[in-house]
């Protein structure tokens, strides 16, 4: 077992062909942990597993890998970048320490870019940046470092200096210690004169001012207007970014292996250990603490996995754990060192490692909390999004259901933003993801681990209902039971209020519910929870408060039925006065397409609904076009795009908001 303070858990987090994947292979390279780099497009990389992940070029499940560093082990997670797969960037996050922000130096700061920063933002993540790419013709470092000052709002600081040779390649120096790396990625042995590139003599005081700003220690030598040693500038930076004040940027090219190395040592040096992020309660730090936050179903419930993360105590085998969730012990068989799809098994793991266990049978779901006792010291949250495509699905001829259903619930099991339900005929089902990919990746995986076949319909989208002004109800239930003498009564007070978009749904309780019955407050909460997602009246609710004023009841009459009922025609009611509104989801859409196909691509949007949010140029005669777009405009937009741009356009788009639907578009 490795000292806590001696590993770093990083994910590395960015937009789709940002470089993630080619940059952690070449970081399984550097660290001798492989022999030889894979490439994504050969589809050999050691974190891109899946058949499917091969044939489309893309991450689709996030890879954990171990590698060690300078006497550092590291715990790397290589995410998906595009949206359709957002909940394995989510659950990564919520375990991480630190997290490497790849960007591209000629595309910049894009759409999933902002997307994965404020999910680390969310997280309190403190984060190094790359730049990638820099070998390319038209690469802007510069620009690059600009639009993260301005479009991430942080406080961007380059730790490096490109130098361009004038042929093409580009080499870097370092600002702390002058020494120059050569365009192959190797150190040169040699130290930039700084006196003579004025340019870089502003960048390397650019960053002591920004040190200074930060820290006292080098603000005392800024005023003194002496230059503190190199080790006292990484110790500075290094407090700046576990506070998160700075944002260290760091340039290269992964596919050239340039800069790589230096990347290493950035993430050693500046990211916080497990101890910085998550110190242990004194009394406590020998207790078992964890959190699973990834389940892999095998078919086999003995073969199943759970990605853990550890945050105090040790993790073994045989031993008892309490799962804070389902309230009860399990023994977990089988311990597991990560290595994307190969696991090797260990006997123990102490605080703030990544393993997995097995044998753990369906005891584990994404989210648990592990202990050793019913009370975890450290614990962590994850949100994931509501599904917004959904498409009818059924298997071929001949395919037994409870088969096919068993690889659905599968798959919703390993994925909390897939959803599956019965219907709308005999022998189907409703699939509901975050998008057109994501459920074609899911049937595709069906075939590919079930060898079933599937049909599915057209893509739909998941509407939402709202409500449109405040309303408030009394409720006074009684019934008297079949055939008995007794009469059950639950007298409910409630209110509804409309939020903002994107608030989703608060239920809130009366500071003296903690006194109530606990089957009536369960009784009350699954009364919501059904109203609210009932169908029958219209779409699942969203964007509003509901608030239990009151709830009486007389001891010898209340029942936990009474409750239910009665909550559900309250908020019937309560609704009824409050007026539905429809919703519709609409998506941040970004374009990137060449020049002279701009001005097709600009009106077709503006066919679709789309408000036009920002245009831009890029590098080589390309442009990037930004805008918001209602998501039933963009089913099978994939293919409009390539017919307009001749298939040299690309584009993603991510959920923005649910907004009120216009009459003459609503389903």
């Amino acid at each position: 077992m490795w000292p806590a303070d001696a590993i770093r858990n990083v994910g590395i987090i960015a937009h789709i062909d940002a470089g993630k994947t080619t940059l952690t292979e070449r970081i399984l390279y550097n660290t001798g942990t492989i022999r030889y780099m894979g490439d994504v497009q050969d589809g050999n990389t050691v974190t891109d597993s899946l058949p499917q992940e091969r044939q489309r070029g893309i991450s689709i499940i996030s890879a954990a890998v171990t590698c060690t560093w300078n006497q550092t082990q590291i715990n790397v997670i290589d995410t998906p970048g595009h949206i359709d797969f957002t909940a394995e960037v989510e659950r990564t996050l919520s375990v991480m320490d630190g997290a490497i922000a790849v960007f591209c130096a000629l595309r910049g700061v894009q759409a999933q870019s902002e997307t994965v920063w404020r999910q680390a933002r969310r997280h309190a993540i403190p984060i190094i940046a790359f730049i990638n790419k820099l070998d390319r013709p038209g690469a802007d470092h510069h620009r690059v470092v600009r639009q993260l000052k301005e479009k991430l709002l942080v406080n961007a600081v380059p730790l490096q200096f490109p130098l361009d040779r004038g042929d093409g390649n580009c080499g870097l120096a370092d600002l702390l210690t002058g020494e120059v790396i050569s365009p192959d990625g190797q150190p040169t042995g040699h130290k930039l004169d700084f006196a003579a590139n004025p340019d870089a003599l502003t960048a390397r005081s650019h960053l002591i001012e920004c040190l200074a700003e930060s820290d006292d220690v080098i603000l005392n030598a800024y005023l003194e207007n002496t230059t503190p040693p190199p080790e006292i500038l990484r110790a500075a930076l290094r407090r700046a970014v576990i506070r998160r004040n700075l944002v260290p940027v760091l340039f290269g090219s992964a596919l050239r292996n340039v800069g790589v190395p230096q990347l290493l040592d950035a993430v050693r040096d500046y990211l916080p250990s497990p101890p910085d992020r998550h110190p242990a309660p004194s009394d406590r730090s020998d207790e078992l603490s964890a959190t699973v936050f990834k389940v892999i179903d095998q078919g086999d419930p003995e073969e199943s996995i759970a990605y853990v993360r550890i945050y105090t105590g040790t993790l073994t085998v045989d031993r008892p754990i309490w799962n804070a969730r389902s309230q009860e012990y399990f023994t977990p068989t089988r311990l597991y060192r990560v290595f994307a799809e190969m696991f090797d098994p260990i006997n123990g793991a102490g605080p703030g490692d990544i393993v997995a266990v097995s044998g753990v049978g369906t005891a584990l779901r994404t989210g648990d909390a592990l202990a050793t006792g019913p009370h975890p010291a450290i614990t962590t949250s994850m949100a994931f999004p509501e599904p917004v495509v959904s498409t009818v699905i059924e298997p071929a001829a001949g395919t037994p259901a409870a088969s096919f259903e068993a690889a659905l619930q599968r798959f919703c099991r390993e994925d909390p933003t897939l959803k599956a339900k019965p219907g709308p005929l005999p022998g189907q089902w409703t699939l509901a993801g975050m998008g057109e990919l994501h459920l074609d990746v899911v049937r595709d995986r069906i075939k590919t681990d079930f060898g079933i076949d599937t049909r599915a319909g057209n893509g739909k989208v998941e509407y939402r209902d709202t409500i449109a002004a405040p309303a408030a109800t009394a409720y006074h239930f009684v019934k008297k039971l079949a055939n008995q003498e007794q009469i059950i009564t639950a007298d409910l007070e409630l209110e509804v209020m409309p939020l903002h978009n994107g608030a989703g749904l608060e239920v809130l309780f009366p500071p003296d519910s903690a006194d109530w019955p606990e089957d009536q407050r369960e009784a009350i909460a699954a009364g919501i929870r059904d109203f609210i997602n009932a169908e029958a009246d219209g779409f699942p609710l969203t964007d509003m408060r509901i608030r239990i004023a009151a709830a009486e009841h007389d001891a010898g009459k209340a029942a936990a039925l009474a409750f239910l009922t009665a909550t559900r025609l309250a908020l019937a009611d309560a609704i009824a006065k409050a007026r539905r509104v429809k919703m519709e989801p609409v998506m941040r859409l970004e374009v990137s397409t060449p020049q002279d196909h701009l001005g097709a691509v600009i009106a077709d949007l503006s066919a679709r609904r789309a408000r036009i949010t920002e245009v831009d140029s890029l590098a080589l005669g390309a442009a990037r076009i930004a805008a918001l777009v209602p998501l039933a405009e963009l089913l099978g937009y994939a293919s409009a795009i390539r017919s307009l741009s001749g298939g040299r356009a690309d584009f993603v788009a991510e959920p923005s908001a649910y907004e009120p639907a216009p009459l003459d578009h609503l389903p």
